[in-house]
């Protein structure tokens, strides 16, 4: 499908406002209309909670500008979900409740498919706290156990030590200069994606988990292998882009705590410890994507 320039235009005007003078904002229904119709081809393709944007003011949603651009989208989220559950139909486990832990939640709509697909308790953390707020009243218009808390992610790791190796994490930082025209460096995220790794390993014990992170459809420097280089990659979804003029987004799945030796049967224990960074200040929490 074709892009007209003008509606190429149009998008980026569209999103220039909705991460400038209406970031901070409630958007009206006829700003999520048009929200959904440039920026996922039609008014009902912008869904969150699996709520499409004409009937999100009705069922008292509030949704930032920013957060109309930034958050991750239905139906993506349920299809990670399901990729989980075949996952995990494949090896059954029986070392106790499993739970979803999503980091860097934003609305929280990836965290409530995740644990709401998957029978389990999802957990959430949210620097910003205005993000915060407009997700925590979301999330109980919409009826979802997401514990959500006004924290930063490593505060929610140091509350929840490991139940399972079951145990799913969702990973997706801010990208901020990490994303270029050449692609995205998962070394320069805020906070680096490896760095965000080492603190789950050391928050469970280096119990083993899942972890979902999503990407740009290129990955730049060979930082995602370098990231998950004490893990096993299982899958890697590409779900059909939208807008079609935008380039789509990669949901890969891995095993972290398992080396690439383990599954040869050799387990090293590897695993680089990198400097800390310090706690995040609310103005740098934004997920310019």
């Amino acid at each position: 499908m074709n892009t007209s320039q003008p509606d190429r235009a149009a998008y980026f005007a569209l999103r220039n406002r909705l991460l400038g003078p209406l970031r901070d904002r409630f958007l009206t229904s006829d700003q999520l209309r048009e929200a959904g119709r440039l920026m996922c081809g039609r008014p009902e393709g912008l869904s969150l909670y699996g709520i499409p944007a004409p009937e999100m003011e009705a069922r008292g949603l509030r949704i930032l500008g920013r957060t109309a651009v930034e958050c991750t989208k239905d139906p993506h989220p349920v299809a990670v979900a399901d990729a989980v559950a075949e996952i995990e139909a494949a090896a059954p486990g029986t070392d106790g409740e499993a739970m979803v832990v999503d980091l860097f939640c934003g609305s929280g709509n990836f965290g409530h498919h995740l644990g709401r697909r998957l029978g389990r308790p999802a957990y959430a953390s949210e620097l910003d706290p205005i993000v915060h707020e407009a997700g925590r009243h979301n999330l109980d218009r919409v009826g979802s156990a997401v514990d959500l808390r006004l924290a930063d992610y490593r505060d929610l790791l140091d509350a929840l030590p490991a139940r399972s190796e079951r145990d799913v994490y969702v990973v997706e930082p801010s990208w901020g200069p990490a994303f270029t025209p050449d692609g995205l460096d998962l070394t320069r995220t805020s906070p680096p994606v490896p760095e965000i790794l080492g603190n789950i390993q050391r928050s469970r014990g280096r119990v083993p988990c899942l972890v979902v992170i999503e990407t740009s459809a290129r990955v730049v420097h060979g930082s995602l292998a370098s990231s998950f280089e004490d893990a096993v990659h299982l899958r890697t979804l590409a779900p059909e882009p939208f807008p079609p003029h935008r380039a789509g987004s990669r949901f890969h799945l891995y095993r972290l705590g398992e080396c690439r030796d383990r599954a040869a049967r050799a387990v090293t224990g590897r695993g680089e410890r990198r400097p800390a960074t310090p706690r995040r200040s609310v103005a740098s929490v934004a997920r310019p994507r």
